[in-house]
């Protein structure tokens, strides 16, 4: 009885301690609007083809390059090459802290400025 007692526990504190990490660790920040469209769009063929998005939704995926000191738009890079695109969240009413390296996911909307296309972002998200 002892034996089954001591199993039982161990039992519930390897559950609690695997509860705890597998939270910590997978924790997705979010940001603005909740993200809906989870097909990704290439950065790469909007950067090819700006004007063949320009104005509709996307979600793109990447890495956080740079970000401005408030958080009000960052620079998303993919692949391990230079390929990066603007995203602006501060018309949307956000901001996101600062976590340049981390994984990211944003939708948004396809916007040509002088300097290149950019996301107007609605919703992101961090991993």
């Amino acid at each position: 009885m002892k034996i089954l007692r001591i199993v039982v526990i161990g039992l519930i504190v390897v559950t609690a301690i695997g509860v705890v990490f597998f939270s910590f660790y997978s924790r997705t920040e979010k940001y603005g609007l909740e993200i809906i469209n989870r097909q990704i769009t290439a950065v790469k063929d909007i950067l090819a083809d700006p004007k063949a998005f320009e104005g509709k939704p996307v979600t793109i995926e990447g890495k956080i390059a740079s970000e401005c000191s408030t958080g009000c738009w960052f620079y998303v890079k993919v692949g391990s090459g230079n390929l990066t695109i603007y995203v602006d969240t501060g018309n949307s009413g956000f901001a996101i802290p600062q976590k340049a390296g981390k994984k990211i996911l944003v939708e948004g909307k396809v916007i040509i400025k002088k300097t290149g296309p950019m996301i107007q972002a609605k919703g992101v998200e961090i991993k």
